[in-house]
């Protein structure tokens, strides 16, 4: 019985290697040859059609979406070349990730387990370099040595109170900081162990020290947010909760940035640009460019990647909503952004109605519901100013979370009509 168990958990674990793959390993998968990144994206998506045959496919509403989401993202994508590797994987990887999304893990629950449970391992890797890199300034030199095509924006960024971590740019870095912290935020608030909030104030350590100013700001404003959906079983109580946690945590940060200095960045940084004049950092100027390149084609848009094609600008928009509405138009728009506000409020709702049963669920649905909605929300917020849904390592986490959503979405339902009590199975 022991062995069995075992290899059933070597046969998840085999799941899950190729999305903990695509998320996690970030300016490390440029280490590897490009065939076995596609290679993974290959088995990614042999997964995905083996357990169609076997499951299936459940209706719901998530299907409406997946072929006018496709559909937008292929339409006109220059980056689409199909000569190259690396462009046909990302493609398999986004299309994979919407469909993992959509279907809902297809009933299967054990393979999330399973993820976000590896992803702790995997993130604190991260966490652990960049407190490291904090204490020993020779470790930079490693990180350059690792990437040295990049070295020269490792030391910029380093010199200037940046911390690339274990990636070429901090901007990387602090995006897989900051789904760390919204794991290890889960854990610590779901199944209150010393160690997981141990766990979780080492990850803010490593978020505040990375000088992320986004990922810090939206990535402790969406755990907050899920502290409060927590207690929706002690309404009455929860505000004053909820403004306690605000006043102590503001208070444990002012003590803790005497003691440290460096663990203000993000506020130095907010001072610093502030007396710049331009609290955007340019972006202003970005989006007026590209609300110039709408106006012709306003239906449907240019196409996916296409701003960075025309509009002689070589990174992303750093809004994704002013770039979904250049590149997919308005019709784009409303089936992207009508996918993320079904989806957050959806998983709102569920997580509060779950914490109204609380003897229905266990500590571990609470731990994966609240990385649900923390994921969403970091996703969403963090949207406004950068390129979530551009890069892999925001991407991933954020279609396996609506993922899990739609899993526990889909088992109450089925509990309700068959009439029986819905707990999780």
């Amino acid at each position: 019985m022991h062995l069995k168990v075992k290899e059933r958990e070597i046969r998840l674990l085999f799941q899950c290697v190729p999305i903990l793959t695509f998320a996690t390993l970030a300016s490390l998968g440029s280490l590897l040859p490009s065939v076995v990144q596609f290679g993974a994206a290959v088995i990614l998506v042999c997964q995905v059609v083996f357990i169609f045959s076997v499951k299936g496919i459940k209706k719901n509403i998530g299907l409406l979406w997946i072929p006018l989401m496709i559909f937008f993202y292929v339409r006109n994508n220059p980056n689409i070349r199909f000569n190259s590797l690396t462009y046909i994987q990302v493609l398999l990887l986004f299309v994979c990730c919407i469909l993992f999304s959509a279907l809902g893990g297809f009933n299967d629950r054990h393979w999330m387990e399973k993820m976000v449970s590896s992803w702790r391992y995997l993130y604190f890797i991260y966490i652990a370099f960049t407190i490291y890199m904090f204490l020993d300034s020779s470790a930079v030199n490693f990180v350059c040595n690792l990437f040295p095509n990049a070295a020269s924006t490792i030391l910029d960024q380093y010199n200037n109170a940046g911390n690339p971590g274990l990636t070429t740019h901090y901007s990387t870095n602090g995006m897989l900081l900051a789904v760390g912290t919204m794991i290890f935020g889960s854990y610590a608030l779901t199944e209150k162990r010393r160690t997981g909030f141990v766990m979780f104030l080492v990850s803010v350590v490593a978020l505040l020290l990375s000088g992320k100013r986004a990922h810090t700001i939206f990535g402790l404003t969406a755990l907050y947010l899920c502290y409060f959906v927590y207690n929706s079983n002690a309404k009455k109580s929860r505000i004053i909760k909820s403004i306690g946690v605000l006043l102590g945590s503001l208070t444990a940060f002012t003590v803790a940035s005497y003691c440290v200095p460096a663990l203000a960045t993000v506020v130095f940084r907010f001072i610093d640009t502030a007396e710049t004049g331009d609290m955007s950092v340019g972006r202003v100027d970005v989006w007026l460019k590209a609300f110039s390149m709408f106006g012709n084609h306003s239906l449907v848009g240019i196409g996916w990647g296409q701003y960075v094609n025309q509009g002689g600008w070589f990174w992303n928009i750093h809004n994704i909503y002013i770039q979904l509405l250049v590149e997919t138009g308005v019709i784009g728009f409303i089936i992207y952004c009508g996918w993320f506000i079904f989806h957050l409020v959806r998983t709102w709702s569920l997580y509060s109605k779950m914490r109204m049963k609380p003897e229905n669920y266990t500590n571990r649905d609470y731990c994966l519901i609240n990385f649900s909605l923390a994921m969403q929300i970091l996703f969403l917020l963090y949207g406004f100013t950068g390129n979530p849904l551009y890069d892999r390592e925001m991407f991933v986490p954020y279609f396996i979370a609506c993922a899990i959503s739609v899993n526990y979405a889909n088992n109450r339902e089925r509990m309700i009509m068959k009439g029986v009590d819905y707990s999780i199975l």
